[in-house]
């Protein structure tokens, strides 16, 4: 993979998530203020139960990208529209089953706590969110096509059209007194034109896409679901393990102690989408490479993604640890401060976990990630257990560590033995050649953290804002000249002289 196109496609996504983040920030007051406190509760809730729908393509998405990039890889045209065919199909029936679960849910509507004012509008919005979702699962199928071509800035350029679209109508209609069906309809519109332009965008950039019927075979559709099935125990893994803290401390403590703990967990939460959007770019490579038996290139894909990892990783990590009281104190005030240590427990496990999303993504695309899910499934049960021993002792504090230790053993210990396994690869070669450099090039924002975080007593958004650009800045420069090569820094200016260029020719000579 060209090192300009693993940049364009991480810089990509970054932007599609700060824009969608951007967007989410901005409007949720003008929607709550517009709706009511029970009215976007009510909202609020349907989101989530239908949101539970999408657990119905059983790790299926994946499965297509994963084979559609193989496919690919193997000029094998075919295969690609067989693949697509037969996702088509095995989507669309989780599809149908979602939008009968929304019908089913529909009528029982009343089991929840709403008004019964708003219990009509409810149900109305539920059978179109439910809709919504039909739709999204087997049209997804499409998204994988532009994946697995590496066209992360077409995806993300048809996210942030359907973010701004949807936010224009949302305004426009929460502005002249609608309410929750209408949001509804309006999900359903905009994710229509998404799913509608990924799907123009995908048979212009391969015009061999051609699904038919006849593709569709129990072949095709039994290996789509045996490679989805572990990457679903994955993802309800992960459900376990980032999602039940708050269930815990309900149960054991109470509501308040939440949310000082979702502070430190939503950070954690944000640094970890950062890095899994820049592990997520490495995925159709890796199963192109897996096509061609290339175990020299996995091996040279694990290198380069765990330094890009760690170069971004190792700064977020240590601004958690060593800056996160003043952000907190800052962004929720002086309040919730203790929420800083919960922060620094939390952030512990994941100076060994962000550099091997890289090798998740990997194995994924090796089609060995049965083990892994299984994995992944202990480390979910031990945190729950750990965390409920742990809380009855010492606190809320014994959440944080319930879920830092089982994570730390995870992914310091047990998924780089399968990854390195897997590519046939040795510890010091792995050491060497992925963390070295990164880790000498963190030492001096390292430095600057540990002095910020004594000398500034009483934080201030302005020094705050100066400190995280003095880091960024001497992280970058050390990255640059530590962690690339001469050959990838003059690619990079390369890059831009021939944009520059471009830029110059397009222009009119008469102006």
């Amino acid at each position: 993979m060209h090192f300009r196109t693993v940049l364009r496609n991480i810089f990509s996504t970054w932007a599609g998530y700060a824009v969608t983040l951007l967007v989410g920030f901005l409007l949720a007051p003008f929607v709550v203020h517009h709706l009511g406190t029970s009215n976007y509760g009510t909202w609020t809730l349907l989101s989530s139960l239908t949101g539970y729908f999408g657990l119905l393509d059983l790790g299926l998405r994946q499965s297509v990208g994963r084979f559609v990039a193989r496919h690919m890889a193997l000029s094998d045209d075919a295969g690609v529209n067989r693949t697509i065919t037969n996702a088509l199909a095995l989507l669309g029936a989780a599809g149908a089953a979602a939008f009968l679960g929304a019908i089913i849910l529909g009528s029982s509507v009343g089991i929840f706590h709403i008004e019964e004012r708003f219990q009509s509008d409810a149900r109305l919005a539920l059978l179109i969110a439910g809709a919504t979702i039909s739709i999204a699962l087997p049209m997804s199928v499409f998204n994988a096509v532009l994946f697995s071509l590496e066209r992360f800035d077409v995806i993300t350029g048809i996210t942030i059209l359907g973010a701004l679209t949807r936010t224009t109508l949302i305004l426009s209609a929460l502005s002249r007194g609608h309410g929750m069906v209408a949001l509804a309809v309006v999900t359903l519109l905009s994710g229509s034109l998404e799913y509608t332009l990924a799907a123009l965008c995908a048979k212009k950039m391969y015009p061999p896409l051609r699904p038919r019927l006849a593709f569709i075979e129990r072949a095709c559709c039994k290996q789509l679901f045996t490679f989805g099935i572990y990457r679903f125990i994955w993802i309800v893994a992960n459900q376990l393990i980032f999602y039940t803290d708050s269930v815990v401390i309900g149960i054991f403590l109470n509501t308040a102690a939440i949310t000082y703990y979702a502070i430190a967990g939503s950070l954690i939460n944000y640094g970890r989408n950062i890095i899994s959007l820049t592990a997520d770019t490495f995925f159709p490579t890796a199963s192109h490479l897996d096509a061609h038996s290339d175990a020299a290139g996995l091996r040279n894909l694990l290198v380069d993604g765990t330094r890009i990892t760690l170069t971004i990783g190792l700064p977020l990590c240590m601004g958690f640890m060593f800056l996160g009281k003043q952000f907190i104190v800052l962004w929720m005030g002086p309040a919730y401060a203790v929420s800083s240590l919960y922060l620094i427990v939390l952030a512990i496990p994941q100076f060994t976990s962000m550099p091997q999303y890289i090798s998740a993504m990997i194995l994924v695309g090796m089609a060995r990630h049965k083990k892994l899910a299984f994995v992944v499934m202990a480390e979910g049960i031990a945190n729950l257990l750990l965390s409920i021993i742990l809380i009855r002792r010492v606190g809320l504090i014994g959440v944080a560590w319930g879920t830092a230790i089982p994570h730390l053993l995870s992914t310091g210990v047990v998924i780089p033995i399968l990854t390195l396994r897997a590519l046939d690869m040795r510890w010091r070669d792995y050491f060497l050649r992925a963390f070295l450099r990164p880790l000498v090039a963190a030492a001096p924002s390292a430095a600057l953290c540990f002095t910020f975080s004594r000398l500034v007593l009483r934080p201030a958004w302005a020094a705050f804002g100066l400190e995280v650009a003095a880091i960024a800045c001497v992280s970058g420069i050390a990255s640059y000249y530590l962690c690339l090569s001469a050959e990838r820094r003059a690619s990079i200016w390369q890059g831009a002289k021939i944009k520059r260029v471009r830029e110059l020719v397009s222009v009119d000579p008469g102006t």
